[in-house]
């Protein structure tokens, strides 16, 4: 036999809103997690695209110095890394000058080097590379 509740005696207790409230903020922190991870790399596709855009200057420089001075006024750039100016001097960028696909060869046995310009940002710890080949003709 059921018997009809008074007033006051239907819902919830005090334990199940207790309950329910704590199973809530575990599943929230959780979800804000993410949303913080993915705030914070949020900058990252701008930074990677100045980067990208640093390191085509540097490489349209070499492929202009190669018409301009010839073979072999293109040359490595000590990677003491030297920066950008204001306001890209985050960035570093170095050049390197090898033979491919063997860089131990010098000078180069084929007419052709190797072009690869490299920005870093993060005091070098991250980088995107270019590479090119330059030929004497």
């Amino acid at each position: 036999m059921m018997r009809d509740k008074g007033p006051g005696e239907g819902g919830f207790s005090l334990i199940e809103i207790i309950i329910t409230l704590v199973v809530l903020s575990i599943a929230a922190i959780g979800v804000l997690s993410v949303f913080t991870t993915g705030i914070r790399g949020s900058s990252n596709p701008l930074i990677i695209d100045q980067a990208v855009q640093l390191a085509q200057e540097k490489m349209d420089e070499a492929i202009a110095l190669r018409k301009s001075g010839g073979f072999a006024a293109v040359n490595t750039i000590d990677p003491g890394l030297p920066v950008f100016p204001a306001p890209f001097n985050a960035y570093a960028w170095s050049r390197v000058v090898d033979c491919d696909p063997n860089p131990a060869f010098t000078p180069c046995p084929a007419q052709y080097q190797r072009v690869t310009i490299t920005v870093s940002w993060n005091a070098g710890v991250d980088s995107i590379s270019l590479a090119t080949l330059i030929a004497d003709y």
